[in-house]
């Protein structure tokens, strides 16, 4: 295993593909990743999943047609309330996210809100390439949406189970598995690359709710 971090590595196989890694964190850090807890309230997260059902806005679903062997969710048009969390926890944590990865903010892209009903998931995937299959083996990633380098994922609720985010070809030291469990007004931030591939653990019990865009990066 390659190490990306102090306490994080790439798997081998993975790390000598041929794709683009841009950006990665400096390996002196303990992870190549950032979370961020309690960006916003529970109150808040609350009235921002409410604003959802208000009947004064029907939120508009979007995203039809996806295929459910791969992915099974529902993609939200976000509400005023959604975009104002959104945005706080967004500019609480801008700064450190450059001087982390060595980026300038770009364009990002517009917000998705993603609910997963029970049963809900989302296998393996990388943010902004697909995978090169040959023979049934992954052999790489080809970028579909360059536009997308750092991907931003913040969490409305916890009050489910499953639904852990799992970083796919990544592993600690001792080849433990990088799954990590959300919760209520965290933001996640990593790299949209295939390195970072993730998948969403199936829901059990409740909905899970998350808001995430996409940014460009230099």
């Amino acid at each position: 295993m390659v190490p990306i971090s102090q306490k994080i590595y790439a798997l081998d196989d993975i790390w000598q593909m041929d794709f683009e890694k841009y950006p990665l964190a400096s390996h002196y850090n303990e992870y190549p990743f950032l979370v961020f807890e309690n960006l916003v309230s529970k109150d808040e997260c609350k009235r921002a999943l409410n604003s959802l059902s208000n009947c004064d806005y029907k939120a508009k679903l979007v995203g039809s047609g996806l295929d459910e062997s791969i992915r099974k969710t529902i993609i939200h048009t976000p509400t005023k309330e959604i975009k104002e969390v959104f945005e706080k926890a967004f500019f609480a944590i801008k700064e450190k996210v450059e001087k982390f990865y060595g980026v300038s903010f770009l364009k990002g892209t517009e917000l998705q809100v993603l609910e997963y009903k029970e049963g809900g998931f989302y296998k393996c995937h990388a943010d902004n390439a697909s995978e090169i299959v040959k023979n049934g083996k992954l052999v790489g990633y080809k970028v579909v949406k360059p536009e997308r380098k750092l991907t931003t994922l913040m969490f409305l609720n916890d009050d489910y189970k499953g639904g852990e985010v799992e970083f796919c070809h990544l592993r600690f030291a001792n080849g433990d598995r990088v799954i990590h469990k959300p919760k209520a007004g965290e933001m996640i931030v990593f790299p949209s690359h295939g390195l970072f591939s993730h998948e969403v653990k199936p829901v059990h019990g409740n909905n899970r709710f998350a808001v995430v865009k996409w940014w460009d990066v230099i």
